[in-house]
């Protein structure tokens, strides 16, 4: 089996640091989401750090072995337990790769649909010693039913920034701090294109504990993880509201 591996561009100017860079050489793969344990799944609970009127928003994670490679696999919910993201990341010989993303957009009967999503850019994290010049980049597109002639796209680089430390429910772990930039370009007879940057947190033996998006200078979205449980304690926690809709 051929091994596969994350690819990295460098921007050009600065591609001549790379050369003389001196950073530290230790790797990353530990400030990732923690595959081993999350063989049995997890629910990472996301919630606000600004504005608290901001609802809060859920990913489970699991971890899965097929054909001899590890797969992570994610379900983005929503405040009401509602589905709208799927991801499945490889595991490659150098950090993690989408292999599969799907949207869920409910059809005109109120049925939930998957959308699928287009990865022309798949590199979500590297396992290598940190460079500050290593640009990973990631690009993914997609139309809707809803809206089948508009496509959509959302292009990130992630780089890493400095080491520093984080407190989770009352203890400190090592951290790495990650420089976020995107741009959302919208394509329906034309292009609207927006750009912003912002700031990840990733925790060693967590994963990504906060998040900063700099949407505009008066739009900021910040969030943090709050909590991690079972997927039995985040379905007894959702009981009641499911009740309420049968």
């Amino acid at each position: 089996m051929q091994t596969r591996s994350i690819l990295p561009f460098f921007p050009l100017a600065v591609l001549f640091l790379v050369l003389s860079c001196g950073c530290r050489e230790s790797s990353l793969e530990a400030y990732y989401y923690p595959l081993d344990e999350l063989r049995e799944g997890l629910v990472y609970e996301y919630r606000s750090a600004g504005d608290t009127l901001d609802p809060p928003f859920y990913w489970y994670y699991r971890t899965l072995e097929q054909d001899g490679a590890t797969f992570l696999t994610g379900m983005y919910y929503d405040q009401n337990f509602t589905p709208y993201q799927f991801t499945r990341e490889e595991k490659v010989a150098n950090g993690m790769l989408l292999v599969d993303y799907y949207l869920y957009e409910n059809d005109s009967t109120g049925k939930q649909v998957q959308i699928p999503v287009e990865i022309e850019g798949g590199n979500l994290f590297s396992f290598e010693a940190p460079d500050p010049n290593t640009v990973l980049f990631y690009k993914i597109r997609f139309s809707t039913p809803s809206d089948p002639t508009t496509v959509n796209s959302l292009v990130r680089n992630r780089q890493f920034r400095s080491d520093t430390t984080y407190t989770y429910g009352g203890k400190t772990y090592d951290a790495a701090v990650f420089y976020v930039r995107e741009l959302i370009d919208i394509e329906d007879e034309g292009h609207v294109e927006h750009e912003f940057d912002g700031l990840e947190i990733y925790a060693k033996g967590l994963g990504m504990v906060y998040f900063r998006k700099n949407v505009t200078e008066s739009f900021i979205t910040e969030y943090k993880l709050a909590d991690r449980y079972t997927m039995e304690a985040f379905e007894k926690k959702f009981k009641p509201k499911l009740e309420e809709g049968d």
